[in-house]
This record gives C-alpha cells, structure tokens and sequence, in this order.
C-alpha cells in the first residue's frame, strides 16, 4: 500500500471532478434520448455523485504509475460508475413496483430487478453516447 492511498490528492480531486461532469454531461444525453413519458428527477444529480464517488475510490487509487495505467484506471471507474447507476436505478424502480404490490414475492422483485436493468441498458446503447464517455474518460485519465 501506498502512502497516497488513504490520503487526498490532486490526481483523486481531478479525477472525482473530472469523472463526476463527464457523466453528469452523459446523464444530459441520456434525458434527450430517452422514452419522453419517463421522469427524472434527481438523475444528472445522482449520476454525477456516483461519477465523484468512483473517481475518487476507483480512479483516484490507481493513479501515478504511467498513461495506459491512468487511461485504464478512468475507463474501470467508468464501468464501475455505470454499473453502479444502472443498480441504482433499476433497484429504485423495482421499489416503486413493490409498493405498488406488482411482485408477488422476492424473487419476482430481482427477476423484475434484472429486466429493469437490461432495458435501461437497452435505452442508453446510443453511439455518440459511448463514444462521448470511452473518449473523455480516456483524456480524463491522461490528464488526471
């Protein structure tokens, strides 16, 4: 363990920060793309807070030891920032279900949970989307 690793940093600020507008200007993108009768909400705001949360945790780690290091550390914490808001949101779904008493048991409610998650997926496979958030995570991690 680094001495870095359980303090703050530059490289952790940048890339929280850095990590935390690139998928707050993607959340933008997916509003427009999306299905008009869904609401948002809190959206962008939840989406760049996991986007700060995994630039510091995930990004910010593995930072210090060369380009491809720092371009592969930003495209993990992008993954891992997707994956986290796609959970996120499929699981705040599944609970406004359940209340609405639409699953009969536990696990209808994950069944249910999964094929939320999958179009959600689903919805957001928009090229310029990807390419916008492969690509600026790439420049985040060279900056970073």
């Amino acid at each position: 363990m680094r001495p870095t690793d359980r303090m703050p940093t530059a490289g952790k600020l940048v890339s929280a920060i850095g990590l935390a507008a690139l998928v707050w200007y993607g959340s933008v993108i997916v509003k427009a793309i999306w299905p008009a009768e869904e609401s948002f909400g809190w959206f962008s705001e939840v989406t760049a807070a996991v986007g700060l949360l995994m630039g510091w945790v995930v990004m910010g780690k593995r930072l210090g030891q060369g380009y491809g290091q720092g371009v592969g550390a930003a495209w993990t914490a992008l993954f891992s920032t997707v994956v986290m808001v796609v959970f996120l949101l499929s699981f705040w779904e599944t609970m406004r279900q359940s209340i609405r008493l639409r699953y009969s048991g536990p696990f209808e409610a994950a069944q249910g949970m999964l094929e939320t998650a999958v179009t959600y997926v689903g919805n957001v496979l928009y090229l310029p989307l990807i390419i916008l958030l492969v690509g600026g995570a790439a420049v985040l991690g060279l900056v970073a």
